[in-house]
This record gives structure tokens, C-alpha cells and sequence, in this order.
């Protein structure tokens, strides 16, 4: 419940690190679609298929900000949660 309740309370944190993470507040939207979407097709269709698609350019840069910026949040949520257990023990369940 905790945690639920930190991965709620961080949005306008989630917010800023996709700021600082990708380009411009014009743009973010778009390059973070554009790197959800390559994540994906790397990690469910196999090389071949992509190659088949015509799909396999290198968007590495994209992959690399969507991966920083997941790590980031749940870097986040993980040392809040951290902290706040260490100061209120009652609350690590």
C-alpha cells in the first residue's frame, strides 16, 4: 500500500526526470513513444522479424533514455520507501 501510495505522490517527480531525460517539454512526448515502442519490439520480436519488417534501424539513444528514465522512477520509489521505513519502522509491514 505504501508503495502504491509513493508511485502516486511521484508523478510530478516522474514528470520532471522525463523532462530532464528527454530533449524538450515539445518533444518528450513524442521521443518517449517513439522509445516505448522500440523497447517493446526489441524485447517481443525476434531480430529476423524486424529484419523482415524493415524495422531494425539503431535507436539505441531512444532505448537508452527510456531505460534511464524507468530506472530513475523506481530508483525513486525504492529510496523513499527505504527512508520512510527507516524512520517509521510501522510502516514496513
Amino acid at each position: 500500500m505504501l508503495i502504491a501510495t509513493l508511485i502516486l505522490l511521484n508523478i510530478p517527480i516522474f514528470l520532471v526526470i522525463g523532462w530532464l531525460v528527454f530533449d524538450d517539454h515539445e518533444t518528450a512526448a513524442e521521443s518517449f513513444f517513439v522509445g516505448l515502442v522500440h523497447l517493446l519490439k526489441v524485447l517481443f520480436l525476434p531480430r529476423i522479424v524486424r529484419l523482415f519488417m524493415g524495422d531494425d534501424t539503431d535507436e539505441g539513444l531512444s532505448l537508452l533514455q527510456v531505460g534511464f528514465f524507468f530506472l530513475a522512477c523506481i530508483a525513486a520509489v525504492v529510496a523513499q520507501y527505504h527512508g520512510l521505513v527507516a524512520l517509521f519502522p510501522s510502516l514496513g509491514g
